[in-house]
């Protein structure tokens, strides 16, 4: 928990620092910011959560919906409940997202051409050359700077708020992706889920550092953004641990059910809008998602296999135990001193 906020932190102040030694990220670097670098980094995330989605999460939601329909906490019905829930969770957080745009629009100057960009306008501009073929200074100049996060001095303080927004919308998603986490009872299971949320936040993270810093974004400002970014996936970890208090899912009850349903969700929407839906580099997309989704796939089989092998170990182990001590008990010339070399084995 401490480690995400941190690396996120840094990796989020990362181009601020840059600029200021190298002087990389200056308005008229626009290759730089639209590098194919960052677009595949982005798609590597998406094959990762995309993965972590439908590979990890959702089955465990099923599970754990089974066993309180067993218990009798959840009634049986015919319906696919992990699923439904999960589709809820996606059409929450594509409300949210309705609302911050429709209210951030609505406080947009008049004057402005413009609307709020949906996501990081470092994909939107590299889409845009994509699909237009047009001179990259013409999208940074469409994209950067003014017309973003406006810095107008007659309106700083809308400004501001805006801004705040902008980071608090992307936040929401982290909340949950912590929250995921969080909500995990094994070891195991967190280390997966906690390295599948980091391979995406602090890419993300690192793209928001660029665009508050081509914004011209007050760095102090930014450094509070990047904090508020950075924290709330931290909240989300330790909100979960409070309601499972280690004891798993389905122990702490249904509303810890419904909630890891509920970040499953957001981890789709996170997946289908903000990344794979925006990042349009062709072949470069492709290959770089089905690398985080193989990868994460790969490590959860390993896991897996290295379960199952320590099981039927300790399932032999106790097998030999159990026929040592019938022995024991019913022949009576049971060697002590070979039942004592076994049990040191």
């Amino acid at each position: 928990m401490v480690s995400l906020f941190a690396i996120s932190m840094a990796v989020g102040i990362a181009p601020m620092l840059i600029s200021v030694k190298f002087g990389w990220f200056t308005q008229s670097d626009g290759e730089i910011r639209s590098s194919k670098l960052v677009m595949g980094l982005l798609s590597f995330g998406g094959g990762v959560l995309f993965a972590t989605t439908f590979m990890h999460l959702l089955p465990e939601v099923a599970e754990n919906i089974k066993e309180l329909q067993e218990t009798g906490v959840i009634p049986e019905i015919p319906l696919y409940l992990a699923s439904l829930v999960m589709c809820c969770g996606f059409f929450m957080m594509y409300l949210v997202e309705e609302l911050v745009h429709a209210y951030i629009n609505s406080h947009q100057n008049k004057d402005a051409n413009t609307s709020f960009t949906r996501v990081l306008s470092i994909r939107r501009k590299s889409n845009e050359t994509v699909e237009t073929n047009e001179p990259v200074t013409k999208n940074v100049e469409a994209n950067y700077g003014d017309r973003h996060l406006p810095l107008s001095g007659d309106d700083t303080t809308v400004t501001a708020l805006r801004g705040l927004l902008i980071v608090l919308a992307l936040s929401i998603h982290e909340l949950f992706e912590g929250l995921a986490v969080g909500l995990e009872s094994s070891v195991r299971n967190v280390w997966y889920m906690f390295g599948a949320v980091s391979a995406h936040k602090y890419i993300i993270a690192f793209c928001i550092g660029v665009e508050l810093l081509a914004a011209g974004t007050k760095r102090w400002l930014s450094v509070v953004y990047v904090f508020t970014f950075s924290f709330v996936s931290a909240l989300g970890i330790a909100v979960g641990i409070l309601l499972v208090g280690g004891a798993g899912a389905t122990a702490a009850g249904i509303s810890s059910v419904v909630l890891q349903g509920l970040a499953c969700g957001t981890l789709m929407y996170v997946v289908f809008f903000e990344v794979w839906r925006q990042d349009r580099t062709g072949l470069l997309q492709f290959v770089c998602s089905v690398v985080g989704f193989a990868i994460m796939v790969g490590l959860q089989t390993v896991a897996e296999l290295c379960l199952y092998l320590v099981y039927i170990d300790i399932c032999e182990v106790m097998s030999t135990r159990h026929h040592i001590m019938r022995g024991y008990l019913v022949v009576d010339s049971f060697d002590l001193n070979r039942f004592s070399e076994v049990r040191i084995i």
